[in-house]
C-alpha cells in the first residue's frame, strides 16, 4: 500500500559544526529523521526540495533521491551542496520505511556482515574544542565559552607531549584506532597553501606523530590528516618521513580536484593514502577507484548522496581491493545512520568519530528500547530496532538549537 509523504521539516543544532536534521512524515502516522552535512543556505535548499516530495510514495527511496538529483542538476550538475540536502532526505526516508515495516535500515542495504562497527577517534591534540559555521569561520556559542572556561591552556595544541597525552587517554577509553591532524602544526586554516615545507616543519610533524605512536601503544592503529594543504611533492616528503610509524593512512595529502596528484603520492610509497570526503556519488569516486589512485576511500554519507549511494561507493571500491573508512563529523544520529551502512560493507575499516570533545554529543539521541552508550569501547553495536534504531533527543537538541532556524514544526 502506498505510504504518502504529508509534510517535511528541519532543525539545526549548533555544535562543533551545524547538525542539520530533516524530518519526513507519512500518512500512516510515522516519521523518519535524517541528517545533512553542513552547507551555506542548506535549510533554504531543503525547503525548496520539500514540495517535490509531498504526496509521493515514501517507499520509493532511490526513485525520490534520483528525482532530487535530476531536479537540482541545473544548479550543480554532478556536484555541489545539493547532495548534502538529498543525503539527509534519503536517510530520513530509510528511517521512515524501517519504522513502518519493523526492519532496521541495514536490512534495506543488503543485510549486515558484522554486528558492531569499529570507530576511529579524531583526536587533534591538546585542548582543541572548537565550533565552525557553514563557511568554516570560527564561532563561540555559549556552550563553547562555558566549556573553554573549564579548560586550562585551551590554545596550546601542537606540542608533542599533548599528542602523547591525547593518544594515551583515547586508547585508555577503548579506542584502538586514532587520527591526528598534522597540517595545522605548520599551516593554519586560511594561510597560503602548497608552499614548500622547511625541513624543520617536517621534523616537527614526525616528532608529534612519534609521540602519538608512543602514547597510543603498538596495539592501536594511528592515522594522520593533512586537510588537502600540500602540493604532491611536499606530501611525498611527508609520507616518506612518516613511513616508520606504520600508519593506517595519510589522509587528504593534497587538494581533491585531480586524482592523478593523489595517485602520484600513493605510487611514491611511504604510507597508505585515503581521500574522498568531498566527492559526490559513485561518479565522484570513479577515477580514484578505477585508476587505483588510493588505498582507502572516505565517502561521507551525510553528503555523498545518501546511505544507498554510500553502499554503492563501497561496493565499487571493493572491486579494486580498496577499503572504506567513511568520513563522519555528524551528530550521534548521523553517526548511527553511517554505522548501518558500514555494517553491510565487507571492505570496511573504521568510521570516524569527531564529537569526543563536545560535552553534549552523546546526549543528542535516545535509543529505541532503552538507554545505551552510542560507542562502547571503540565500537558501535548496530541497533536491531526498526529504522535507525534511535531518535533525536529533542529536549537536549532544543537547548543547542541554532538561532534563526525553525525546530521541525515549531
Amino acid at each position: 500500500m502506498m505510504m504518502k509523504i504529508t509534510r517535511c521539516s528541519t532543525a539545526v543544532v549548533e555544535s562543533n559544526y551545524d547538525y542539520t536534521f530533516v524530518r519526513i512524515h507519512a500518512d500512516n502516522g510515522v516519521y523518519g529523521t535524517g541528517e545533512c552535512f553542513f552547507a551555506p543556505g542548506l535549510t533554504s535548499a531543503l525547503r525548496a526540495m520539500f514540495p517535490l516530495l509531498i504526496g509521493r510514495d515514501a517507499r520509493e527511496v532511490d526513485r525520490l533521491a534520483r528525482l532530487l538529483w535530476r531536479k537540482g542538476s541545473g544548479a550543480g550538475a554532478v556536484a555541489g551542496y545539493l547532495y548534502n540536502a538529498v543525503s539527509g532526505i534519503e536517510t530520513a526516508l530509510w528511517d521512515l520505511l524501517g519504522k513502518s515495516t519493523g526492519l532496521p535500515v541495514y536490512q534495506f542495504l543488503g543485510g549486515k556482515v558484522r554486528d558492531e562497527v569499529r570507530v576511529y577517534a579524531d583526536c587533534h591534540a591538546g585542548n582543541n574544542l572548537e565550533s565552525w559555521d557553514s563557511m568554516l569561520v570560527e564561532r563561540r556559542p555559549r556552550w563553547l565559552d562555558e566549556a573553554i572556561a573549564r579548560e586550562a591552556d585551551h590554545d596550546v595544541r601542537y606540542d608533542p607531549s599533548l599528542y602523547w597525552e591525547r593518544a594515551r587517554a583515547m586508547a585508555a577509553a577503548g579506542f584502538d584506532a586514532l587520527k591526528f591532524d598534522i597540517d595545522s602544526i605548520v599551516i593554519l586554516t586560511g594561510d597560503e597553501l602548497h608552499r614548500p615545507l622547511h625541513r624543520w616543519e617536517i621534523d616537527r610533524m614526525v616528532e608529534c606523530v612519534a609521540a602519538a605512536r608512543e602514547g597510543a601503544g603498538d596495539r592501536v592503529d594511528l592515522a594522520v590528516d593533512c586537510h588537502w594543504r600540500f602540493a604532491p611533492s611536499e606530501a611525498i616528503r611527508i609520507s616518506r618521513a612518516l613511513a616508520a610509524y606504520d600508519l593506517l593512512w595519510l589522509e587528504d595529502p593534497c587538494p581533491p580536484e585531480n586524482w592523478r596528484d593523489i595517485s602520484e603520492i600513493r605510487i611514491a610509497g611511504g604510507c597508505p593514502i585515503l581521500t574522498g570526503e568531498n566527492q559526490n556519488r559513485r561518479h565522484g569516486f570513479w577515477d580514484l577507484v578505477a585508476q587505483r589512485a588510493v588505498d582507502l576511500v572516505a565517502p561521507d554519507f551525510q553528503k555523498c548522496g545518501g546511505l544507498l549511494e554510500g553502499k554503492r561507493i563501497g561496493e565499487l571500491a571493493e572491486l579494486q581491493g580498496i577499503r572504506v573508512a567513511p568520513h563522519n563529523i555528524a551528530s550521534p544520529l548521523g553517526t548511527i545512520a553511517s554505522a548501518h551502512v558500514c555494517a553491510t560493507l565487507p571492505n570496511f575499516t573504521a568510521l570516524e568519530f569527531h564529537g569526543s570533545d563536545v560535552p553534549f554529543w552523546s546526549k543528542l539521541v535516545k535509543f529505541t528500547g532503552g538507554d545505551r552508550p552510542v560507542i562502547e569501547r571503540g565500537r558501535i553495536p548496530i541497533p536491531e530496532a526498526p529504522g535507525l534504531g534511535c531518535e533525536l533527543n529533542e529536549d537536549e537538541a532544543r537547548r543547542y538549537s541554532k538561532a534563526g532556524e525553525t525546530f521541525f514544526d515549531d
